[in-house]
């Protein structure tokens, strides 16, 4: 009996020490999930008024979706943010797009870590289904920036064997009270300073790669090996003097280059490349 209480008490001893280990790494991980970079509200707050008339924004707990005004649809882009930057950090470039006719979806990441919500614009999907008939056979294209860009990948690979096996509807339907639905078909990804992790080559979906050339965050010995997992007709585009940064509106980033243009140098560039690529599909 004795040997048997003293057993008990070794596995009781035991499972605290694991929940103590497990909620240390638990609160580690939310201290440093909680230490991230902040939207510069200023200036899309200036940009938001100044487009007014041409982009109408609505806001959901899933995320937010920018619409063109007076003007025909031309594509949806979802934008995965990058971790550990408040998502809506990334509404300049949103603002850009959809001023250019693309509907855009910025879905909100758990913990600001879009790996931790690969499926978060699904989610953003349901909540707001839709706005106009006219767009459900528009083209669909992933974006992201950063580890947003790997997880959009990893959606996009699990969405591409998904259909490829039948698991999963090339174009999904939502509807609303009104009768609206949104319905679509992925064509490729756009990366910015990212690359994949999950493999794109051998597929038909398009893919465009856009790098500062002074960016110092990201890895290029692993950016240039990952140039195998694009697909064949992949389009790679250098903004000179543009930083990882400044694909959003937070500052800089800790750890990267000097800049030899401004933020809203490199958005409005990166989005007219953006809609040059598209435009040319």
């Amino acid at each position: 009996m004795k040997n048997k209480s003293r057993f008990k008490k070794i596995i009781l001893g035991v499972l605290i020490v694991l929940v103590l280990i497990v909620a240390g790494l638990f609160a580690a991980f939310k201290i440093y999930t909680g230490n991230y970079y902040n939207a510069d509200n200023t200036v899309i707050s200036e940009l938001a008024d100044e487009l007014s008339e041409e982009v109408h924004t609505f806001t959901a707990p899933e995320g937010m979706v920018f619409l063109p005004q007076n003007q025909e649809y031309r594509a949806v882009i979802v934008f995965y943010p990058g971790a550990k930057v408040e998502y809506t950090a990334y509404s300049g470039l949103m603002y850009r797009l959809a001023e250019r006719g693309y509907i855009c979806l910025l879905p909100k990441m758990a913990d600001n870590v879009a790996l931790l919500s690969i499926n978060a614009v699904d989610a953003l999907k349901a909540a707001r289904p839709g706005d106009s008939e006219s767009v459900e056979d528009l083209d669909w294209y992933l974006a992201g920036h950063s580890l947003g860009g790997v997880a959009a990948t990893r959606y996009l690979a699990e969405w591409t064997m998904g259909t490829e096996s039948g698991a999963h509807s090339e174009k999904w339907t939502q509807g609303t009270e009104s009768g609206a639905h949104f319905s679509g078909e992925y064509k490729g990804i756009i990366l910015c300073a990212s690359y994949p992790m999950d493999s794109l080559a051998g597929t038909d979906l398009r893919l465009l790669s856009i790098l500062g050339s002074n960016d110092t965050v990201v890895n290029m010995k692993k950016y240039e090996e990952a140039k195998k997992d694009w697909p064949e007709d992949a389009v790679e585009y250098v903004i000179q003097g543009g930083i990882h940064s400044y694909f959003g509106n937070y500052g800089i980033q800790k750890g990267d280059g000097e800049p030899e243009i401004t933020a809203d140098r490199q958005l409005d560039e990166t989005a007219e490349v953006i809609d040059e690529w598209i435009a040319g599909n």
